[in-house]
């Protein structure tokens, strides 16, 4: 059966089962037809993603459709946020977040759009702040950013992220005040896990995966799910389907790390700072077991499909334990997460975000 310090807390061990060998991901595999190319044939035959085993996820978007999203959403950061140059701001057109958001949360109900949508394109954008900052920088920003968010302090109507952070929080509230309360708790904790000094300090995967799932978004994504289409759970029937949120970010985290390796790798290298340890499933295992990157990547694919599979048994486990007999905002809940895994496979297999 599987290591425990593998799979999430409060799950089952199950037998392993072979899954086929990732090859290169061909470009041909593009999923959306748009105006712009995403295709990764411009991408070096080592830098593109592996090719796993088919998924068994559904997927679904939007049905406003990615154009009405972004026409919606986007003239709002085009126009106020700060990019360093033109060319900045079109890379920022070109990642495709509208897209994204449509296949990450396709339940959003219509009138929730907008708040939802700036509620996630906002810690994209700060998580590329970051980037460019060493540890200390990066925990006086965090500290500043989570003072507004929580309004303990007044944001300064110069600097955009602070005030357009205040804005959108005031929106969300507007719509539903306890639920947008429970998304500003939710992106503290992301803002919190990105910047904690323990990512440069984990050596082994099991430590590594239970991190990660705060780190790549467990509290604020969830949040999202839940006001985005009004769902409103209690936290014990939260807790019932706890599993289920740990499998589902594990496989966001670990996927992640597969696909935007190569970027980090070379941005590490760079510069080897304090602030840009390589906190990634890939370079743990890797250290772990000594094993090349490649194979890691591999190895973590492979993985990916497990925790599928396992979302997927608990489902049914959990419905059974309940006399098939979930209530309406559970199951919608539910299948929220499922929807919001395969769209992020999706998104990364063509966004140019995460290319070297």
């Amino acid at each position: 059966v599987a290591p425990q310090h593998l799979l999430p807390p409060g799950s089952r061990t199950r037998p392993y089962r072979f899954v086929h060998v990732p090859k290169v991901f061909p470009a041909r595999h593009s999923v959306f037809p748009c105006r712009r190319n995403y295709s990764t044939a411009g991408a070096s035959a080592q830098s593109r993603p592996m090719e796993p085993a088919p998924s068994q996820l559904d997927f679904k978007t939007h049905d406003l459709g990615w154009e009405k999203i972004q026409a919606q959403v986007e003239p709002y950061f085009g126009e106020h946020w700060n990019f360093a140059s033109e060319k900045e701001k079109q890379a920022f057109y070109d990642v495709g977040f509208s897209r994204a958001f449509s296949c990450f949360f396709p339940l959003t109900l219509e009138d929730r759009v907008e708040a939802t949508c700036r509620m996630h394109y906002l810690p994209l954008l700060i998580d590329d702040q970051l980037d460019n900052m060493n540890l200390s920088d990066m925990l006086s920003y965090r500290a500043r950013i989570i003072q507004i968010a929580r309004r303990q302090s007044t944001p300064n109507k110069s600097v955009c992220v602070e005030w357009m952070l205040a804005d959108t929080i005031q929106l969300a509230q507007s719509i539903d005040e306890k639920l947008a309360n429970e998304l500003v708790q939710g992106f503290c904790s992301l803002l919190m896990a990105q910047t904690a000094p323990e990512r440069t300090s984990v050596k082994d995967l099991g430590s590594y995966l239970e991190h990660r799932e705060i780190d790549v978004g467990r509290p604020f994504y969830t949040a999202l799910i839940r006001f985005g289409a009004n769902l409103d759970i209690n936290s014990g029937d939260l807790k019932q389907i706890s599993a289920l949120e740990s499998y589902t970010f594990r496989f966001l985290g670990v996927l992640n790390d597969i696909y935007s390796w190569e970027k980090e790798w070379k941005a590490y290298q760079a510069r080897p700072t304090d602030g840009s340890h390589p906190f990634s499933a890939i370079h743990v295992l890797s250290q772990e077991i000594g094993l090349s990157h490649t194979a890691c990547k591999r190895l973590m694919y492979s993985y990916c499909r497990e925790l599928e599979a396992s979302f997927k048994e608990t489902v049914e486990t959990t419905t059974r334990d309940n006399g098939h007999l979930l209530s309406p905002d559970m199951e919608r809940y539910v299948k929220g997460l499922e929807y919001l895994m395969s769209g992020f496979e999706k998104w990364h297999q063509w966004t140019p975000r995460y290319r070297s």
